[in-house]
């Protein structure tokens, strides 16, 4: 189905599920792969992903009621969802859909306030929403909900936000749902680009395009795992974020100096160190610290590290793994990861399709090995593009399962197709249509007034 046809339907579909109103506003907000540059956008240094052709939809009209109302355009699949708009909006649980849409709100609301709008003017929303990202994929539904609810928000109210600032504020607004990322998906999502992929830098926030080489393609396959942020999987991710800042705090444990607020700021403080090596010294070549060592590394007492040290936005003590915190392998993984985001960069402006396929097999290996967000679904997906022609593969997104992905000549697509379904959906009695996707790169965030 064409994007057009999709809008048609879901014009058509509001009117049904919204006793008879018309929509005012069509917002689509893709999804988004990420090429290369795994968990290094949160510790300020680059990233380059691109949008998809798969998106998340919405039209909506604006309330009176002050008012946000969510309908799903499939009865049945997630809840409705209303709530006020105030200064502050409590969420609802973990997990829950609306949550992404009040996190949207809730930023724009304080930047509305620091307009000098007060909150009784701002208008609510009545939103029919639809898609076609897989959820919990790795592809980024969740923050393509997220920059709909605001561009959607933004609208009704007349709020007019440049697009890189949007993508900061979006960033920032995911925090409310929990998770400690960076800014490449809201990035990707605003800015994205049909053509190209984009080199994402941080603090400030760039973006460059850079053209995929003409006559490839990404090939994206499910690993049959779902990549969800929440529960047990969102403290994974969280306690990366964590052990990333750890390694800040030892790598610059000085008397009277304030240690940097991240990874990129730290090299950027030291450009002629080995940050890796200082740190590898450091901790004496220990892959885990316990919550003592780092304690003890820090010049702290064991309950001034707890409280002090293992804070991440303000939402009390991050508890310690029994296994300790790996801070020298994520450090080390997000040093290297950033320096081949660069060499990547270069790649693709000469055209070195087949360099840049070994610097996403070198990523995997990285996120697997260092950063631990690999499963064995993913590697055996991983080994199969390569061994049916990829120049290279690697997962993406925050890992821990969703998709890995393949750059591969447009000539070899379909052999890599079949080896994936011959040899890894076959065997689990699952089809590859629903599972494999060959993606350039696609526009940016669309929003759309309907007359």
């Amino acid at each position: 189905m064409s994007s057009d046809a999709h809008r048609e339907r879901l014009i058509g579909l509001f009117a049904d599920r919204f006793d008879g109103a018309r929509p005012t506003w069509f917002v689509r907000a893709p999804g988004r792969i990420n090429l290369i540059g795994e968990h290094t956008d949160y510790n300020g240094f680059p990233v380059m992903p691109m949008a998809i052709n798969r998106e998340i939809r919405m039209a909506l009209s604006p309330r009176d009621d002050g008012g946000v109302v969510l309908k799903d355009a499939v009865p049945d699949a997630y809840p409705d969802r209303r709530f006020d708009v105030c200064e502050e909006i409590a969420p609802y649980g973990e997990g829950d859909w609306g949550n992404y849409a009040k996190a949207a709100v809730q930023s724009l609301v304080g930047l509305a306030g620091e307009a000098g709008r007060p909150v009784g003017g701002l208008r609510g929303m009545s939103c029919l929403v639809d898609g076609d990202i897989p959820p919990a994929a790795g592809l980024s539904s969740s923050t393509a909900l997220v920059v709909a609810s605001g561009l959607a928000f933004g609208a009704v109210n007349g709020l007019a936000v440049g697009r890189r600032w949007l993508a900061e504020r979006m960033a920032e607004a995911e925090h409310y749902v929990g998770t400690q990322g960076g800014g490449m998906d809201q990035a990707a999502c605003l800015l994205g680009r049909a053509g190209a992929a984009l080199k994402i830098d941080f603090f400030p926030l760039r973006a460059r395009r850079l053209p995929l080489p003409r006559g490839y393609r990404i090939i994206a396959a499910h690993s049959t795992v779902r990549a969800c942020k929440t529960g047990e999987r969102l403290l994974e991710y969280n306690r990366r974020v964590l052990e990333c800042r750890l390694g800040v705090l030892l790598l610059s444990r000085r008397p009277g100096v304030e240690p940097p607020a991240r990874l990129a700021d730290l090299a950027a403080l030291h450009p002629d160190l080995d940050l890796g090596a200082e740190l590898d010294a450091l901790v004496a070549g220990r892959p885990r610290l316990s919550a003592d060592d780092c304690a003890g590394l820090l010049r702290m007492e064991p309950d001034e590290f707890a409280t002090r040290a293992l804070w991440l936005d303000g939402r009390g003590p991050f508890p310690v793994p029994e296994d300790g915190l790996a801070v020298l392998p994520r450090c080390r993984h997000v040093f290297r990861e950033a320096a081949r985001v660069e060499t990547a960069a270069a790649c693709l402006a000469s055209g070195a399709a087949e360099d840049f396929g070994r610097l996403m097999d070198e990523s995997h290996r990285s996120c697997a090995e260092d950063y631990g967000i690999s499963c064995p679904e993913l590697d055996e997906l991983v080994g199969l593009m390569r061994g049916a022609g990829a120049l290279g593969a690697r997962l993406t997104g925050a890992g821990f399962g969703g998709f890995a992905i393949a750059l591969a000549r447009a000539a070899t697509v379909g052999a890599i197709q079949d080896a994936l379904e011959e040899h890894f959906y076959a065997p689990r009695g699952l089809s590859a249509g629903d599972s494999i996707f060959v993606f350039e790169p696609a526009p940016g965030a669309v929003v759309e007034p309907l007359r």
